[in-house]
């Protein structure tokens, strides 16, 4: 009976070993997911406008916490929108917007939203982004069929003292909401982002507005996680260990 019991016994010190590796595992993978964010951010540090990316945790529910093997439990991804450095260039079409404000382009999958301001007219005298989707205005596609170019801080875009169009700057009251494509563009799929047309925000021409990541602070970043994976590992080796040393003693048993 003695044997039995301490067979039981070190039967569930294993099941909970299993389960404590499971859980660090589950650790490690978030550690992964936020060191992924840290390098998106790091590559893109010289990219205008671009917003800082963060991965945080959530409470998980009743649920989740039972689920011990579900790696994604409890995670999101979330943007910092606070405004990156102004930078002059000299070129006209180079915009920034001091705001909140979000510039309007037409993409294959609809109206998108942008900070990146590096605008071009192509071929057919259209004003487009880097990879050719169309900036909008506030009458559609914007059509710059001349070379004395003005772009107020308001928006407005004029030829020759003659104004053309408006530039289609919005803002959103839930900004959390949109979805960031491959493209880099924001979009709103599901309309809950609260798109509105911006009254206070200032276009300035000739400047980009930079990356608003910080290096240093990303730096230090994919340290502390390393630091912490390392941890992990560690413990699931000391986990592994006492796991073997069980077995061994239930083969004696």
């Amino acid at each position: 009976m003695w044997h039995t019991n301490c067979i039981f016994r070190d039967i569930g010190k294993e099941k909970n070993m299993i389960d404590g590796i499971k859980i660090m595992a589950n650790a490690g993978m978030k550690q992964i997911y936020r060191l992924d964010r840290a390098t998106h951010n790091i590559a893109n540090v010289n990219t205008p406008g671009f917003k800082a990316e963060r991965f945080r945790f959530l409470k998980p529910s009743t649920k989740e916490v039972a689920d011990i093997g579900n790696p994604s439990q409890g995670t999101v991804t979330s943007v910092d929108y606070s405004p990156g450095i102004m930078e002059k260039t000299g070129n006209i079409l180079d915009l920034a917007i001091n705001g909140k404000g979000f510039f309007s382009v037409q993409t294959n999958d609809g109206v998108g939203y942008t900070k990146d301001g590096r605008f071009k007219i192509n071929a057919n005298r259209e004003l487009v982004t880097p990879t050719g989707e169309y900036v909008l205005g506030r009458r559609g596609k914007i059509t710059i069929d001349g070379n004395d170019i003005m772009i107020s801080q308001d928006g407005k875009i004029s030829l020759s003292g003659n104004e053309v169009d408006e530039l289609k700057i919005v803002s959103f009251s839930e900004p959390s909401a949109l979805v960031k494509n491959d493209k880099g563009l924001y979009r709103d799929p599901d309309n809950l982002a609260g798109e509105k047309k911006d009254e206070d925000s200032k276009i300035q021409s000739g400047y980009l507005e930079l990356s608003n990541v910080q290096a240093v602070m990303e730096m230090v970043e994919m340290i502390n996680i390393q630091r912490t994976f390392e941890s992990y590992q560690k413990v699931i080796l000391t986990i592994s260990e006492q796991n073997k040393m069980s077995t061994n003693r239930i083969g004696k048993l």
